[in-house]
């Protein structure tokens, strides 16, 4: 994922803040697994199914990102839509691709919707999401194959 605007940060960005101990830093990239979370079928992606991610600090189950951070809830894939997650998935009631990037508040441990964008229907998630919801203003964020 690339963000279109210099105001925002891109991947390559360091932190603005310092992030959490146990985390890593994302590098906006989506992943498929069946297997680690069987519910999302072949048309769901998460940054947290990283080939190699498993619970434990600096094992990808948490993310630092811009000046916020995500969990996975209790370092359980059955539990992606508990806890802060970054996902994109098939939307079957909608008929539209989603985006979902959230943040996990670092006292209360509460789920807040930094981005949610959607993008008509395709074949793939490539391209470009119109933000619905979130507290980030950005209008438009680009996905991208890689």
């Amino acid at each position: 994922m690339k963000w279109p605007d210099n105001n925002n940060p891109l991947p390559t960005d360091p932190l603005w803040g310092a992030g959490v101990r146990g985390g890593i830093k994302w590098d906006g990239t989506f992943y498929r697994d069946a297997t680690r979370y069987p519910a999302g079928g072949s048309l769901f992606w998460s940054a947290y199914f990283k080939p190699g991610s498993a619970p434990g600090i600096k094992l990808g189950y948490w993310f630092n990102f811009g000046s916020g951070w995500s969990h996975l809830a209790n370092d359980d894939p059955a539990q992606i839509l508990t806890g802060a997650s970054q996902r994109i998935y098939w939307d079957s009631t909608t008929g539209r691709w989603s985006l979902v990037i959230e943040a996990t508040m670092f006292v209360t441990y509460a789920v807040v919707n930094v981005w949610t964008g959607q993008k008509p229907a395709g074949n793939d998630p490539v391209g470009n999401y119109t933000r619905i919801a979130g507290c980030d203003p950005l209008a438009l964020l680009t996905v991208e194959a890689m």
